[in-house]
């Protein structure tokens, strides 16, 4: 009697179905949409990504009403979405800098649990017939040409970034994704998910398995310290799947094993020797575990979450705080170190919640690894390729701001959802509450993402029309689209691009420039990169009373005093023009601000030495203000000037 359960189809009805194969199509095209357009989260450029998301859940919605199959994620997944994705919805949603930068965090939030749930449906097939191999060879070998192509040209514009002409590239060799690690990031991840792929398929897996290699080699060529961990990890890993199913197939694992032996001595050359300068250096070898100075950041970090430890500061608000303590180009955007961000900005019960669901993910994806040498095997070679990536991503997440990039953050939770139901044996239907309570969050989600593309849609569209800035004069389009949107990271770089140009702004545009930024300030409380621009108008304009008032809460908050790089730096170069322009009448007040101006510099410089700032444009800078205050110090005591500290009432 033939077994009843044979005639089921192993994968769910949605997946068979017209309408679930423009699902699958349109989530593709979206992910397709937000790696090519957003590189750091910025909230205009997911525009695209939004409108294409918004209706690919509003799909799904259709196929539950009409009754489709739709497959549970199980315990593992409703744990994820329920407490994890709630947690840090809710956590974002009330976020004290809710406006833009939150909106920005809940539109990685909303990927990661689309992506989740697609990642479920996948593993819930039998991985034969998945686009995601595919997909992620494409992505891979497109980042590989424009990585290529972006290198032989000289080229800074990215194909997929219009957004960046709003204000510059402020980075070299911007890549797929905006940035050489996150293109070295994810040629790597690409290519152990194909390798992990092909040794678990037994269909087409040498050329997955070499597509896999050639974009972990071409890894290599970006200059950057992500390849080499990755690689390294992702070699450790390969092996043992691969002797997870060497009984299977002995040439394949033999092959195998000479091209990674292959792998791993080309890049052990290319770091100790350091192929790409032609000498080797212990010290490039050390940084490329430390990440240099981006130890501070996690330092800051760290010491920010044990100001606020169970539920954080709020959501994006590392970005927020920590721009007190930095200056010009060294201006953070992210920790670089994933998990103490999560600590700073959701605490350290958001932080124990992360690595617990990471946990999971990690035990369920081993578990599929497992699998392949049993002797019942449900043929997913998605499982272990999941798994791969998700310990080459968690490894890494400690040296770079991966998950709060939308594309690498999306590749995660991809893994993470394939890990739920690709490592069980039999994948079971949503019960009717289930698949409503999915339908419902769908159609929450869809509102949510029409609205951010409402939003986003004017900045977008104006950076449509942008041209790459010159050196000095104004610059139309980020003016457009900084009174457009009201964003304070674009009314910060408005502000501080048209102070710093040549010829210097009249009264009247400054007096422009401040309304904007007072407006962006309503809808942005809190910002402390407002109240940095707000100072520099007010020094512009010659309010050194109201300026002083703005910064010294800062300067003098008591709060990091070694840190306080950037407030100090603005508050003295206040005082300092402050007191030139009152020497003559007011000689006294003008040494006591020289004279405070002084100590805060003479710590800045105790700082600089603790801290190793090697910068020499920025010390030659802070030696000669330093000069010209010890110059007006000796002038005023000269004329018989006594402090006189009035000024500070």
């Amino acid at each position: 009697m033939p077994d009843p359960t044979a005639s089921k189809p192993s994968a769910p009805r949605i997946a068979e179905t017209v309408a679930g194969k423009t699902l699958m199509a349109l989530l593709a095209l979206f992910y397709i949409s937000l790696a090519t357009t957003a590189a750091g989260g910025e909230w205009h450029t997911l525009f695209l990504p939004s409108c294409l998301l918004a209706a690919s859940l509003l799909l799904f919605c259709f196929c539950v009403i009409r009754g489709d199959k739709i497959p549970s994620p199980g315990l593992a997944g409703w744990l994820a979405l329920g407490l994890g994705g709630g947690y840090f919805f809710l956590r974002a949603w009330f976020s004290p800098w809710f406006y833009y930068e939150s909106v920005a965090e809940l539109g990685l939030i909303v990927t990661a649990m689309v992506m989740f749930m697609a990642g479920a449906y996948a593993g819930a097939g039998n991985g034969k017939k998945s686009v995601l191999p595919l997909l992620a060879a494409a992505l891979g070998l497109l980042n590989a040409l424009l990585w290529g192509y972006q290198n032989m040209t000289g080229t800074e514009a990215s194909w997929f970034r219009p957004d960046y002409s709003l204000f510059g590239t402020e980075l070299h060799n911007i890549g797929l994704f905006g940035y050489k690690n996150f293109s070295a990031h994810f040629l790597s991840i690409t290519g152990f998910f194909l390798c992990a792929y092909s040794m678990a398929s037994s269909r087409k897996w040498g050329l997955s398995l070499f597509t896999g290699l050639a974009l972990i080699l071409v890894s290599f060529t970006c200059s950057s310290r992500s390849a080499f961990p990755n690689a390294l990890t992702g070699v450790t890993l390969c092996f043992f799947i691969y002797t997870s199913s060497v009984f299977r197939n002995n040439k394949k694992f033999y092959a195998a094993a000479i091209l990674f032996i292959l792998l791993l001595f080309f890049g052990a050359a290319y770091v100790v020797l350091n192929l790409a300068n032609g000498a080797g250096k212990l010290s490039s070898v050390l940084d490329t575990f430390s990440f240099g100075n981006r130890l501070d950041l996690s330092r800051l970090a760290w010491a920010l979450a044990d100001q606020a430890p169970l539920f954080g500061h709020g959501s994006r608000m590392f970005t927020n705080l920590s721009t007190e303590f930095f200056t010009g180009s060294n201006l953070p955007n992210f920790a670089h170190h994933e998990y103490a961000q999560a600590a700073c900005d959701y605490g350290y019960i958001g932080l124990a919640l992360m690595l617990v669901l990471l946990s999971l993910f990690l035990v369920a994806g081993f578990r599929s690894v497992l699998r392949l040498a049993g002797e019942r095997q449900r043929d997913n070679p998605l499982g272990p390729a999941a798994f791969c990536v998700l310990c080459i991503a968690a490894f890494h997440a400690y040296g770079e701001f991966i998950w709060h990039n939308p594309a690498l953050i999306g590749a995660s939770a991809l893994c993470c959802g394939i890990t739920c139901t690709a490592s069980i044996a039999k994948v079971k239907a949503s019960r009717r509450a289930g698949r409503w309570a999915q339908a419902s969050a769908a159609f929450l989600l869809a509102a949510l993402a029409v609205c951010y593309a409402v939003l986003a849609f004017p900045v977008w569209k104006a950076s449509l029309h942008a041209t790459p800035p010159s050196s000095g004069g104004r610059l139309p389009m980020l003016e457009e689209a900084a009174s457009a949107s009201l964003d304070p990271d674009l009314v910060r770089r408005n502000i501080l691009h048209a102070v710093g140009s040549s010829p210097a702004p009249d009264q009247a545009r400054l007096r422009e420039l401040e309304r904007q930024e007072e407006a962006a300030e309503l809808l942005s409380p809190g910002n402390h990169g407002m109240v940095a621009a707000k100072g520099l108008l007010y020094i512009s304009q010659g309010r050194y009373t109201e300026a002083e008032r703005v910064l010294r809460p800062y300067v003098n908050s008591g709060r990091f005093d070694d840190h306080m790089f950037a407030w100090t730096t603005i508050y003295n170069n206040m005082l300092y023009s402050w007191s030139v322009a009152v020497a003559a009448h007011s000689p006294g007040q003008a040494l006591s601000m020289a004279l405070t101006a002084q100590q805060l510099m003479s710590a800045q410089t105790n700082q600089w030495l603790f801290y190793r700032a090697l910068d020499p444009a920025v010390r030659k800078e802070h030696h000669q203000r330093l000069n010209e205050l010890k110059m007006l110090i000796l002038t005023l005591q000269s004329r018989g000037a006594v402090p006189d500290p009035s000024w500070q009432q």
